[in-house]
């Protein structure tokens, strides 16, 4: 069963453009360790300019749990999180599936 995790990151104030970058990182770790394409966007207007929402499709849960434990493993990851962290006043995640 596919599944589609959207991460919402609200950002502390005037740390949106740090994040950014570090987000941009994120998912090109993401991208060559797990092979998923995730997507990130940044609303434009509304009552949410300091957020960062990013989308991935996995192949199911099994996949998605499995993930974290690859990510952490890397390098790259081990000295991104603790930046991403810093600049995250909060973190939800949300997971859907496709309807028939």
């Amino acid at each position: 069963m596919k599944v589609m995790q959207r991460g919402i990151m609200k950002i502390l104030p005037g740390k949106m453009a740090e994040a950014m970058e570090l987000e941009q990182k994120h998912m090109a770790t993401a991208s060559r360790v797990l092979g998923i394409s995730p997507k990130c966007y940044r609303p434009l207007s509304g009552d949410f300019m300091n957020t960062i929402i990013y989308e991935s499709e996995w192949d199911s849960l099994a996949t998605f749990e499995a993930h974290p434990e690859k990510m952490m493993a890397e390098p790259e990851m081990q000295a991104l999180f603790p930046k991403l962290e810093a600049v995250t006043e909060s973190y939800v995640a949300e997971f859907y599936t496709p309807m028939p």
